[in-house]
């Protein structure tokens, strides 16, 4: 250990790594372009500071337990001690950048919003059971982190659109995820949570990790931390309105009025608010319903595997 942390055993030499201009910045770190060996990658330099070593060693763990898994973005390794956590550039924009730009349909590679909406459903929960079948929990399922695959451009922190993308989402910042067959970036009285997308329990609990670990994952269903966060994206994306910048603020305070009672919260909103629920009434309310069963009370939600059997996710 020295005064900058523990070092993190790496596979790349940094001497192979170029960085090139920021593209983004968070709480734990700042994300660049790069290239490695002449190949765009990009790379995640951490804070000087406890909270950047302790996030970014255990996204390092964390991304060389999912190599290899579709539901995140491409890990290459780590470069340098202490230096870079490094991935494949799969593109340059995420679902936060489509929702802003006014081009959903076009940025998911769909000809209509619902199709798009659809598309994001499927996308995000698929994504999200690849990390749960692995017994990891995201924590931080959210628009910004859901990468669109092959966008190209500027702007955000993967940037835009300019090179187009097939609309294949996969989860990025993978800081916050705890690994809990291991234990690894676990505590029971740490929470990371999201205000607008975050479930309203805010905590995971349990003991996890050890002989014990699978057993407590049956019994206390931490899967459903991750599944609320999916349904208040699949509505985010679904209605027009939400799609705004801050358009999902007033929507969970009133959830929360209404104890996250999807069905008591709708039937609050005055009549010029129900258009904006039509592709989710679309096939005999298939989206509704889905989005009523994710975002509930944990004791009524329903978990990411039996989402994805929504016909809305067809």
């Amino acid at each position: 250990m020295n005064e900058d942390g523990e070092r993190v055993t790496y596979e790349l030499a940094l001497s192979d790594v170029n960085r090139g201009k920021k593209i983004g910045s968070g709480s734990f770190g700042a994300v660049y372009e790069g290239a490695l060996k002449g190949k765009r990658v990009v790379l995640k330099e951490r804070k000087n500071n406890a909270a950047g070593v302790r996030f970014f060693e255990s996204e390092a763990a964390i991304n060389r337990k999912l190599k290899g898994c579709e539901s995140v973005a491409a890990f290459l390794g780590v470069a340098g001690a202490n230096a870079y956590l490094v991935w494949k550039d799969e593109g340059r924009a995420t679902l936060e950048d489509a929702l802003g730009g006014g081009r959903f349909a076009s940025a998911m590679g769909c000809a209509t919003d619902e199709q798009a909406a659809r598309k994001v459903a499927k996308g995000t929960l698929s994504a999200v059971k690849g990390l749960h079948d692995r017994g990891v929990i995201h924590r931080d399922v959210k628009p910004n982190n859901l990468l669109i695959v092959g966008s190209g451009g500027s702007g955000g922190l993967f940037g835009g659109f300019g090179g187009g993308g097939n609309g294949k989402l996969k989860l990025i910042d993978l800081g916050g995820a705890a690994d809990l067959r291991t234990g690894t970036n676990y505590d029971e009285s740490e929470t990371v949570f999201d205000p607008i997308y975050g479930p309203p329990e805010r905590y995971i609990s349990g003991k996890f990790g050890g002989l014990f670990g699978g057993m407590a994952f049956a019994k206390e269903k931490p899967d459903l931390f991750d599944a609320f966060s999916c349904g208040m994206v699949i509505l985010q994306v679904s209605c027009p309105s939400m799609r705004k910048k801050g358009g999902m603020n007033s929507v969970r305070r009133e959830l929360k009025t209404w104890a996250y009672d999807c069905e008591a919260w709708r039937a609050s909103l005055p009549a010029r608010r129900q258009s904006d629920f039509a592709i989710l009434d679309a096939n005999n309310q298939a989206g509704w319903k889905l989005v009523c069963g994710l975002v509930a009370p944990k004791g009524k939600r329903i978990t990411v595997s039996k989402a994805l059997g929504s016909p809305f996710c067809r």
